[in-house]
């Protein structure tokens, strides 16, 4: 590799991760985390997990409760933990001491989340809080309360564009790139592409809308069960969609054209399988809120407008 080559591939590396950006979309990365995570941590009663008799607990491998710290009989602390956790992301959402409350909040979220599943899988993921851990983590190494807070600091210029709002914002969006590109590489790599065959896509729908525990919605998962060019075409758009949704990373018009499907696709998936993607709040972190924010100021200036023109 030559030295333009290397010069060339420093400015798309620097282009990508410190091109100056408003606070803006940071600022949203900060709330929409601290909300989703919130809304997580409240629709489940984690901290009674511990409280359950030791016997649930048998087969939870030692490794395990070292690595998140989680052992049973601690119901009282695990609830305080909780609480505190839930204080942390309000004042993460508002933009009190940003940093420090996304900090304590990734901190909390990473040991009380294996409590949804320690007892029956020995690891917390896909459950809802993975990402939510390494966003909030990565926030508070960022001064993502310059924005959008409550009390905004005073000691910083605010709205300035600066990289410090860049690299975060990108580093997240790779975190949930990452589920979609690990989850077409694990369907090849173990599967191999017969995954996309129509057997298999249709022993799975079947599978999904016949399982008493998961299965809400039958019909359309029949219909396509019942077609093998449906099935097909399910299953080798799905590979295509999480192995090129790597693109939304570098391009515009493929966030802009891609994130919108992405959450169709989670709709199709649920109302045919009955899958529930929990991470699909979090592809706002992929919209340019600049842009929005432009859009709702200029809808607002033209509402005042119009309002003062009809009442002269």
């Amino acid at each position: 590799m030559n030295i333009l080559s290397l010069s060339r591939f420093g400015c798309h590396w620097d282009r990508f991760w410190f091109t100056p950006t408003s606070p803006r979309n940071v600022a949203a990365s900060r709330i929409v985390f601290s909300v989703y995570s919130l809304w997580v941590l409240a629709s489940r009663n984690l901290a009674q997990v511990s409280g359950l008799p030791s016997d649930f607990w048998s087969r939870v491998e030692a490794t395990a409760r070292w690595r998140y710290l989680d052992f049973p009989e601690h119901f009282a602390l695990e609830r305080m933990l909780v609480w505190i956790a839930g204080i942390a992301l309000v004042c993460a959402m508002l933009g009190l001491l940003s940093r420090l409350s996304c900090f304590v909040a990734g901190i909390l979220l990473y040991h009380l989340a294996p409590l949804e599943s320690i007892i029956w899988i020995p690891h917390p993921y896909a459950r809802g809080l993975t990402i939510s851990v390494l966003a909030l983590l990565t926030l508070s190494f960022v001064p993502s309360g310059d924005c959008w807070a409550l009390l905004p600091p005073r000691t910083r210029p605010t709205r300035m564009a600066s990289s410090d709002y860049t690299w975060p914002v990108r580093l997240i969006q790779v975190f949930l790139v990452e589920i979609y590109l690990f989850s077409g590489y694990a369907k090849i790599a173990v599967v191999g592409w017969k995954w996309a065959s129509p057997s298999n896509i249709r022993n799975w729908v079947l599978y999904c809308i016949e399982e008493d525990q998961i299965g809400v919605f039958h019909s359309f998962g029949a219909w396509i069960a019942d077609r093998p060019l449906v099935c097909v075409a399910m299953g080798v758009g799905t590979l295509v969609f999480e192995l090129g949704l790597v693109a939304v990373l570098f391009s515009k018009l493929a966030r802009r054209v891609l994130v919108p499907l992405v959450a169709l696709f989670h709709l199709a998936i649920l109302l045919s399988m009955n899958l529930t993607f929990l991470n699909v709040p979090q592809l706002l972190v992929f919209a340019d809120w600049d842009v929005v924010t432009g859009w709702v100021n200029g809808k607002a200036s033209k509402t005042r407008e119009s309002a003062s023109t009809s009442s002269a």
